[in-house]
């Protein structure tokens, strides 16, 4: 039987890593964009409001950006909020039991080309070992 992307993904160590990287920036950005609704503020104003351009906003929302604790701090203050966050266990099992190929679709090539470029990257710099 053929592996979903979840499974090959959370098949290995680094896949893992990757895997709960991804979902903490989605629920920081969702957390943000939440706020921006419940207020009525959309990414121009929180531009005027935070002193960053628009599309500093929209970079940093889209989620393929790693913000920097200190500007999640920085945005949540201009909207007059804070993140509140608490560390859980990981729980693997049910993550690959609740997950279905489809919820998968949109990222799995994102999160594959970030895996393929690393992969590409280590294979560049072991060439250049011996090089050096």
């Amino acid at each position: 039987m053929a592996k979903t992307f979840i499974e090959k993904l959370m098949s290995d160590d680094e896949g893992k890593k990757l895997y709960f990287r991804e979902d903490l920036i989605f629920e920081v950005t969702e957390a943000i964009s939440q706020v921006m609704e419940e207020k009525g503020v959309n990414k121009a104003e929180l531009s005027r409001l935070a002193g960053v351009s628009k599309s500093n906003i929209t970079q940093l929302l889209s989620g393929d950006h790693n913000m920097q604790l200190t500007t999640i701090a920085d945005l949540l203050y201009s909207l007059g909020s804070k993140l509140a966050m608490s560390a859980v266990p990981l729980d693997i099992d049910n993550i690959l039991e609740s997950t279905t190929s489809n919820q998968w679709a949109p990222v799995a090539a994102l999160t594959m080309k970030r895996v393929e470029y690393r992969q590409i990257n280590e294979r560049a710099q072991k060439a250049l070992y011996p090089a050096a």
